[in-house]
């Protein structure tokens, strides 16, 4: 057989090795996936595969990474693109510490999803806790409700043996006995209140409870037209949760591992519309008075400017 004739034949393999693929040029986009404590529109948007469809340009990866101070210090690194659910008081200590990020979406408000709980048969109220163990993460949303919920009762943090953990560990903890009550957010709450906790007190009047969509500066600048495609899909999600309730109460049942009658009340504590409205932002100034009282943050934080124009 002649050598051109196999010239001939390899030619669309060379051209296929030759020139590199259109998946492998894209940029990637690496998104935060945290379902929990009840992060209900990204079950849904995980579910439906809406990331993948809402960014074709892109390669996509979703992280699978928990706690608002992970999730910004990860953003930091340049791990994570977007982060989603981040507690304010997280992303006010990141945003004094430097990290280089802006809001272009709240996540949720749920200002009766954060909660002191206990099982203590001697504790029934706030003022109850006089010296006994609290377990909790500090500077956290649920934080600064506890403390305003302490300061109501005349007393301060030093009145309490303070644990500081993350939010799974204070609920174990207190399941476990090893603490008198936990500040717990989200199904942790409804956990506790069915094997027998009761709750002390809640964000209601103490905090609108935000949670933000966080994007790291560098990528808006490389790719502004993230924003908009990011707030179209997020309003198809909840237009998609309002059009299938049924639908979307199964997938969280699912994702939370609680019955689907139980995540309709769990459902009713949060508000997912995305606009950011003046008392969110009046909300948020309030939370860095709180973070800067307590020297949990130390440097100011200008607040119109965390925000993508």
């Amino acid at each position: 057989m002649k050598r051109g004739f196999w010239i001939f034949a390899l030619l669309p393999i060379l051209i296929f090795l030759a020139v590199p693929s259109h998946a492998a040029s894209r940029d990637t986009l690496r998104i935060s996936g945290w379902k929990l404590p009840f992060n209900l529109p990204v079950m849904v948007e995980l579910e439906r595969g809406a990331y993948e469809k809402s960014f074709p340009e892109f390669n996509v990866s979703i992280v699978d990474m928990r706690s608002g101070p992970n999730l910004m210090a990860a953003l930091a690194a340049g791990e994570i693109d977007i982060a989603q659910g981040i507690g304010d008081a997280a992303f006010l200590v990141a945003a004094s510490a430097g990290i280089d990020a802006r809001v272009i979406a709240v996540n949720s408000r749920s200002p009766k999803a954060f909660a002191v709980v206990s099982n203590s048969p001697d504790v029934k109220k706030i003022s109850d806790l006089k010296g006994k163990k609290v377990a909790g993460l500090r500077g956290s949303v649920v934080h600064e409700v506890f403390l305003s919920a302490l300061s109501e009762e005349g007393m301060t943090e030093a009145d309490v043996e303070f644990f500081p953990m993350p939010l799974a560990n204070a609920a174990s903890a207190l399941l476990a006995g090893r603490a008198d009550a936990a500040l717990l957010v989200g199904s942790d709450i409804l956990k506790a209140l069915k094997a027998g906790a009761v709750v002390l007190a809640d964000g209601e009047g103490r905090v609108r409870g935000l949670s933000f969509v966080v994007v790291r500066s560098a990528t808006l600048r490389e790719h502004p037209e993230v924003v908009s495609r990011f707030i179209e899909m997020r309003r198809g999600t909840l237009d998609y949760m309002k059009s299938n309730p049924e639908t979307a109460l199964e997938i969280a049942a699912r994702d939370t591992k609680q019955e689907a009658s139980d995540i309709a009340s769990i459902m009713a504590l949060y508000d997912f519309d995305f606009a950011v409205t003046s008392a969110d932002v009046d909300s948020l100034a309030k939370t860095k008075k709180y973070l800067m009282d307590n020297k949990i943050i130390r440097e100011d934080v200008d607040i119109p400017s965390l925000f993508a124009k």
